[in-house]
């Protein structure tokens, strides 16, 4: 007997499947090809299915204390974020990340001792939260960043950690004096570095990181091509100024182990502050591993 197929599959095999020929075979299993519809979603979908899988399939493997510093934080949902559920916790990503820090440096340093924290480019404040629900010993945690990203980041802290917020101080970026005399027993820079001149970077350097005990730093290992992700290749006009910012400039596929691996050992090197500092421990990002956990302390 012969079944009748369903209208939804007369439809896609009269568009797609109307003509096997050589032209047909050559890239049918490319993104936007026919093969999206046979045994794989397109590359190129957009929804955010995929986005959602990866959060999740990340925060499924998390282990029991992490759910447990998860719930520990409060009010995570500030700003409407995109959310996957598990063991009772809204996660996002900016939130998932920011536990692994912790994690990270709870791993491999004694955060009992660590009383002052400066954190130079903090975004939205997510790490400044996080440390200071799940730290109880830091008693200063100061922020140094734009003048417009400090409006931002002092609104939602004061909303999401009011009972923190008379310990956080805010300093612009352009009050040189003010973050020069900065002293510290932890010093962070998350994702901004790779986004700032050589030269800035070596300002922050020499005045915040080398008045602090330690020193964690979690970047991008380097520059890559957006054709490497599927972007269309931009002009050098639209790409501005980001392949001369921060120390990592070499451009690598992101997608390559062999290409990473090398990467990663410059890296390692480019954000030792000196000499006189020692890599204690380091660890690729375990959603995003071009972005590198990395800490250092005072030799």
């Amino acid at each position: 007997m012969t079944r009748k197929s369903s209208e939804l599959w007369t439809s896609i095999t009269s568009s797609l499947f109307s003509k096997i020929d050589d032209t047909f075979l050559e890239d049918f299993r490319a993104p936007g090809g026919a093969n999206s519809r046979l045994a794989a979603w397109d590359p190129l979908d957009k929804s955010m299915r995929y986005y959602k899988f990866l959060l999740f399939n990340v925060a499924y493997h998390k282990p029991d204390d992490f759910f447990d510093a998860y719930r520990k934080l409060g009010n995570t949902g500030t700003g409407n974020p995109v959310t996957i559920s598990i063991a009772d916790c809204k996660i996002d990503i900016d939130y998932l990340f920011a536990v692994e820090e912790f994690m990270f440096l709870r791993q491999h340093i004694n955060l009992h001792e660590i009383k002052k924290v400066v954190e130079i480019g903090a975004g939205f404040g997510r790490t400044c939260h996080t440390l200071m629900r799940l730290v109880d010993s830091v008693e200063e945690y100061t922020i140094v960043d734009l003048p417009e990203v400090l409006k931002l980041s002092q609104a939602y802290l004061k909303l999401v950690a009011p009972d923190c917020f008379d310990r956080i101080t805010f300093i612009e970026n352009n009050d040189i004096d003010a973050w020069s005399a900065l002293q510290s027993d932890l010093a962070i820079n998350i994702d901004s570095f790779q986004e700032m001149p050589p030269e800035v970077i070596d300002e922050y350097v020499s005045k915040v990181i080398s008045a602090s005990t330690s020193f964690y730093c979690k970047n991008p290992t380097g520059k890559y091509k957006p054709e490497c992700v599927g972007l269309p290749a931009l002009t050098a006009a639209e790409l501005l100024d980001v392949y001369s910012l921060g120390y990592c400039q070499k451009v690598f596929d992101l997608f390559d182990e062999s290409e990473l691996s090398a990467a990663r050992e410059i890296y390692l090197r480019a954000y030792k502050p000196s000499r006189n500092w020692k890599l204690v421990a380091d660890e690729p990002m375990s959603m995003i591993p071009y972005t590198h956990h990395v800490l250092y302390v005072r030799d």
